[in-house]
């Protein structure tokens, strides 16, 4: 199904803040020409990273700190990774939380969404690559997507043969996580 043009992601209704906005204005909830030029912004954003200081082992203030932001934000961080997918809990803290990261990377723009999108996601996938690795479990950070198929129904895709995806959707931050995966202490 990721490599199934038939099987779309979930498309995020359009918002005018929180974390609504953000979902509606980055890649993961994109297909199209929207995706593709949104996409773009995420993979030139992390190319450009430099290597990842490494603060406590911490990969979130790491990555905060590598894209000029002060390591304080870890919080928001963490908030709006809480609430970043539809299914989860919503909360007004966590629409706060991603406002204040929205007007630190920018505003209101792609560029500003693509930022905090490589935020959010690669807190969630690292935070679970490392709690796999540290019970020695390892498996996908993110074990199931979703896609909505050509009938109209939403599925859950496995991924467990494909722990960064696959397809146009497949996890820009790939290099990343396995980066900071390999410097874990086992």
């Amino acid at each position: 199904m990721l490599l199934d043009p038939r099987y779309r992601v979930p498309p995020a209704p359009p918002a005018d803040a929180g974390v609504a906005w953000l979902r509606a204005s980055v890649p993961r909830f994109t297909d199209g020409p929207a995706h593709t030029r949104r996409r773009a912004l995420v993979d030139r954003l992390l190319a450009g990273l430099p290597g990842l200081p490494d603060p406590g082992g911490d990969p979130t203030t790491a990555l905060l700190l590598a894209l000029g932001l002060p390591a304080g934000c870890r919080a928001d961080v963490e908030l709006v990774a809480g609430a970043y997918q539809p299914h989860a809990p919503q909360s007004a803290v966590a629409d706060a939380a991603a406002d204040r990261l929205v007007d630190r990377c920018g505003g209101r723009t792609e560029e500003a969404a693509a930022r905090v999108c490589v935020l959010v996601q690669a807190h969630a996938a690292m935070q679970a690559l490392l709690a796999q690795l540290r019970a020695g479990a390892p498996g996908p950070p993110v074990p199931v997507t979703r896609r909505v198929g050509p009938d109209g129904r939403t599925v859950e895709v496995d991924l467990a043969g494909a722990p960064f995806g696959a397809g146009p959707h497949a996890c820009p931050g790939r290099a990343l996580a396995e980066a900071r995966a390999a410097a874990v202490p086992r």
